[in-house]
């Protein structure tokens, strides 16, 4: 049994999600494996600075935060607020996601919510490589290896295959949260959904198609 947790660093709803979803982790982290896809939401023509999208953001965040609990950083609020001049881009925070969770496999959950709080909470740019020092150094990752890794056209390659991989389930927003059994796929989450949400809807599933975690 595996649960696949679709989510994108810079989707808000995901950032106010992952420490949901980390809650009910810990309680089946014993018995079902975690794997989280990074799904590219914003490459191509989407990307562009904050301030494109800064209006729809703005609208979203009361909700998001009472929601959700979660609280967004004054920094983020600031640039959000401003002239919004971050670039809006998947990729490098994506790539980064790829790398550290290669050399941290039990800790996707945690490497993404890390990962989205440098920008949500302390207003990091993703797009500078040297913002992902702190990061990888509370991990205990050599930075230097993963700078080379960064700038490497292996990772490059590396994220988009992490893209076409979650487009392969066919999803149209994030979080998404698929549970699977074998060769059998349910859903769990699809947008955001608590910690007690999930368990009861894991539970559901569980009585309802009669299996086993």
């Amino acid at each position: 049994m595996e649960i696949i947790y679709l989510f994108d660093p810079l989707c808000g709803w995901c950032y106010g999600f992952g420490l949901h979803i980390q809650g009910f982790a810990a309680k089946h982290t014993d018995k079902i494996k975690f794997t989280v896809i990074s799904g590219g939401m914003v490459t191509g023509e989407r990307v562009g600075p904050l301030a494109h999208i800064a209006s729809y953001i703005k609208d979203s965040v009361p909700r998001l935060e009472q929601l959700t609990g979660i609280r967004f950083g004054a920094s983020f609020l600031n640039d959000l607020n401003g002239a919004g001049t971050t670039l809006m881009d998947s990729t490098p925070p994506s790539k980064a996601f790829v790398i550290l969770k290669e050399q941290f496999p039990e800790q996707q959950l945690a490497l993404a919510h890390a990962l989205q709080s440098m920008y949500y909470q302390d207003g990091l740019d993703f797009n500078q490589k040297a913002n992902y020092q702190t990061l990888c150094e509370a991990l205990g990752m050599d930075f230097k290896v993963f700078e080379e890794k960064f700038d490497s056209v292996a990772y490059q390659l590396a994220t988009k295959d992490e893209f076409k991989e979650a487009a392969r389930y066919g999803v149209s927003g994030y979080p998404t949260v698929v549970l699977r059994h074998q060769d059998q796929y349910f859903m769990l989450a699809h947008g955001f959904a608590s910690t007690e949400t999930l368990e009861s809807t894991f539970q559901s599933i569980l009585q309802k198609e009669q299996l086993e975690a």
